[in-house]
C-alpha cells in the first residue's frame, strides 16, 4: 500500500522498517536507534548488511515533520555500505520507506548537501515542518570528515 502522506493529511506513528532508493540500487531493512549520552546517535555497525538506523526521537515516516534515518557511507571490508553511493542522488530521485503498519511512504530528493561535522546543519535537518519530509545522512569517516545530507519530501503514488 502506498500512501502520499500529504494527501492523507499526515500518517500516525509507525515504526519504518525498509528503505529502498531504487536509483542507486540501495534496499536494506531500518532500525530505530536511539542517542548516547554525548548526544551523538547510536549508529548501526559498518557492514555491508548492516541496516540503517531512524533516529527514534524525530517523527515517523509519513508524520509531519523531518523523519531522519542515518547510515554508514564507507566502503567497508565485506563491500559497501547501505549508504556507500548516496552521494549519486539528484533532486527527482524517489526514496521508499516501508512501515511495520504496512504503509510504504514515497519522498522525492529535493536538495542534497555535503557539511563539516563541525557545521552540521541540525536546523534544517531537526527542524520543525507541517508536512512529511525524510532526511538521510551518512556517518562514518565520510570525504575529509563530512556528512552528506539528502533531503526529500513526500510525494502521492
Amino acid at each position: 500500500m502506498l500512501a502520499d502522506a500529504r494527501k492523507e493529511k499526515a500518517l500516525g506513528p509507525s515504526v519504518p522498517v525498509g528503505l529502498e532508493i531504487p536509483a542507486i540500487g540501495v534496499r536494506t531493512d531500518v532500525v530505530p536507534i536511539g542517542s548516547r549520552p554525548e548526544r551523538a546517535l547510536d549508529v548501526p555497525a559498518a557492514s555491508a548488511d548492516a541496516p540503517v538506523g531512524w533516529d527514534r526521537r524525530t517523527p515517523a515516516p509519513g508524520e509531519a515533520g523531518s523523519s531522519v534515518i542515518v547510515g554508514q557511507a564507507d566502503a567497508v571490508a565485506d563491500g559497501p555500505a547501505a549508504f556507500a553511493r548516496l552521494r549519486l542522488l539528484r533532486p527527482g530521485d524517489e526514496i521508499l520507506v516501508d512501515r511495520a503498519d504496512g504503509v510504504r511512504v514515497r519522498f522525492v530528493v529535493t536538495g542534497v548537501g555535503l557539511y563539516p561535522r563541525k557545521a552540521f546543519p541540525n536546523e534544517r535537518v531537526y527542524g520543525h515542518r507541517d508536512h512529511p519530509e525524510l532526511t538521510l545522512v551518512t556517518r562514518g569517516g565520510t570525504i575529509d570528515n563530512t556528512n552528506l545530507v539528502v533531503y526529500a519530501r513526500s510525494v502521492p503514488d
